[in-house]
């Protein structure tokens, strides 16, 4: 076994056999235990992965470097830029959950990293924005300039910056930070909020911290006012129920950065309908959406899918074959990730 070893789909067992010990097909490894924020857990010593309830998570060791270098298991394209520059990175949130196999920060550079490469971005801006466009854009991850033939370290998008200081003055930690944002000067800025096995977070009853985002529909619309917006931007109001704040905070950066940058904003959903549940976090926030914006830019928003972005973007693409492999292959609590249609078309 290599040290990189990575499991999916092709190397982990039937999902339909009850699993009580090591997930991997064939694997019969008296179980140990390790570390973990939850206490000790069952851990396999021959493929290195530490076995939840109903996942699994890539563990080589309690230690910095092992912690670092088990994370890297599950990127499996452009690894060498990600351990470079992103990993660890202090403007990047919760690296460390990069280990585990539902891992949405991994899905997400796994996929934009091998169309940045492919020089393929240009596409699926194209798809968002209904738009033709020759040049690839910029791609920024997590806020990041991901650029990569340049080995210098990646700079934080300015214009990003510019909105944490209006909007989140004071807060300490967990600032906005878009999971994607692809950039064509003088024309576009798309941001991107990416799903994996969550939905999107709904706003709570909970009480507001000081020197935290707010989780409150009002503490939100106190902070992120459309006041701060150009005029007729954003409505002052949503009725809707629930309230996405994580989308809606998206929303307001999105309107403001791209009227600091006189370009024409977007804002895409990205979700897996390989994870739908009835839960209200994992339904259609368009309504939600529509009800904040004039008519006029309600197209500016787009509910999409993993397996929408797979049909329509990697599955024709000759060049892309190792990343088709990956997207229906993928695992998401040890069974096929995105949905049985992945492999033809998206519904």
């Amino acid at each position: 076994m290599t040290t990189d070893a990575y499991f999916d789909m092709r190397n982990l067992a039937s999902p339909m056999r009850k699993v009580s010990g090591c997930p991997v097909s064939g694997c019969s490894a008296l179980l140990e235990k390790a570390s973990s924020q939850w206490g000790a857990m069952p851990y396999c010593p021959v493929h290195r992965i530490r076995i939840h309830a109903k996942s699994f998570v890539y563990y080589d060791g309690p230690d910095k470097a092992s912690k670092r270098n088990a994370a890297l298991r599950n990127i499996l394209f452009e690894r060498d830029y990600f351990k470079e520059h992103i990993l660890g990175n202090a403007a990047k949130a919760e690296t460390h959950r990069i280990c585990h196999e539902t891992s949405e920060d991994a899905l997400t550079w796994n996929v934009f990293s091998r169309l940045a490469r492919g020089e393929l971005l240009s596409k699926l801006l194209s798809t968002f924005t209904c738009r033709s466009l020759k040049n690839e854009p910029e791609l920024y991850l997590w806020g990041l300039k991901v650029c990569l033939h340049d080995s210098s370290a990646p700079t934080l998008f300015p214009a990003l910056k510019c909105a944490r200081d209006v909007f989140e003055k004071g807060i300490t930690k967990f600032l906005t930070e878009p999971d994607v944002m692809l950039y064509v000067p003088g024309r576009f800025l798309i941001l991107i909020e990416a799903k994996f096995t969550s939905g999107n977070t709904i706003a709570s009853a909970t009480p507001d911290v000081t020197n935290e985002k707010p989780k409150s529909r009002e503490g939100i619309l106190k902070r992120y006012a459309p006041t701060l917006l150009p005029n007729d931007a954003l409505l002052a109001q949503s009725s809707s129920v629930p309230f996405y704040s994580q989308l809606y905070r998206n929303l307001v950066f999105a309107i403001y950065m791209a009227k600091k940058l006189d370009v024409r904003w977007g804002l895409v959903n990205i979700v897996c309908k390989g994870q739908y549940h009835p839960r209200l976090e994992f339904q259609d926030p368009t309504k939600f959406i529509h009800e904040l914006l004039p008519e006029k830019s309600r197209e500016q928003f787009l509910f999409y899918s993993w397996e929408r972005l797979y049909a329509e973007h990697v599955a024709k693409a000759t060049k892309l074959k190792d990343l088709a492999e990956y997207m229906c292959n993928k695992t998401a609590y040890r069974t096929k990730a995105l949905a049985a249609e992945i492999q033809t078309k998206d519904s």
